[in-house]
């Protein structure tokens, strides 16, 4: 028989497993960007799903985000924070802080952070687990006009 406290450990239980898999998803989506996987990249996100860059492109669509990411040179490394996820059954939004180094092409070469940021990310429940709908991801420093 369940009663409130099964209710509420399931709930509890619930939370974390998406929460997990949200997380998951982001370390996914930036070691298949970081490590040139185009195809893994795109299938992060739902079929038409969009990655917003503040200030700069709006790429929709698994092809084209496949695309982007072919044209992206190597060496850089996401590095994701301080997610904060509110799930809403079938659907989620998180916050994460970026920071972006650049990795060293030699080995005498240290790696060094270019960049920080945020994404604010919409994602659903697919049955292929969660995808992001929409990424959106502002760069400290930058002044949209």
């Amino acid at each position: 028989m369940d009663g409130p406290v099964e209710g509420r450990v399931e709930q509890e239980i619930s939370w974390l497993l998406d929460r997990a898999r949200i997380r998951e998803l982001t370390a996914r989506y930036n070691r298949c960007f970081d490590d040139g996987d185009p195809d893994g990249y795109a299938d992060t996100f739902t079929e038409d799903g969009v990655m917003e860059v503040a200030g700069g492109p709006s790429t929709s669509g698994r092809n084209d985000l496949a695309e982007m990411c072919r044209k992206i040179p190597w060496g850089v490394m996401h590095v994701t924070v301080d997610a904060t996820v509110d799930v809403d059954g079938d659907s989620a939004k998180q916050h994460v802080a970026l920071v972006v180094i650049r990795r060293a092409g030699r080995p005498q070469d240290k790696p060094q952070i270019t960049s920080t940021g945020r994404y604010e990310d919409d994602l659903v429940r697919t049955p292929d687990g969660w995808r992001f709908a929409r990424r959106r991801c502002t760069l400290d420093g930058w002044v949209e006009k």
